[in-house]
């Protein structure tokens, strides 16, 4: 049996991630093993569940996508963020 990708979805939607969720889990490969609404709560996720890959919007309250890669990045310099966002250009 392979080993399950363990994802984290963060996003302040809750369809936007239940919609994503739904999508990933469709496939074995994947397990979401934990949801944030915030990038403060993804950072705390991410020392609690210890995810394969985080998949994050750049828009959120709070800190905010950027500032919470940056942060992860600092925490994890090797941590794997997957960014998804409707912005067309990035800041």
């Amino acid at each position: 049996m392979n080993k399950k990708i363990k994802i984290v979805l963060v996003d302040d939607h809750a369809v936007v991630r239940a919609g994503v969720k739904r999508l990933l889990e469709q496939e074995d490969l994947f397990e979401v093993i934990g949801e944030a609404e915030s990038g403060e709560k993804a950072y705390q996720l991410f020392g609690e569940l210890k995810p394969d890959v985080m998949v994050m919007d750049l828009s959120m309250p709070g800190i905010g996508g950027f500032e919470t890669i940056r942060r992860l990045l600092n925490r994890a310099p090797l941590c794997k963020i997957l960014v998804f966002s409707i912005h067309n250009e990035l800041v």
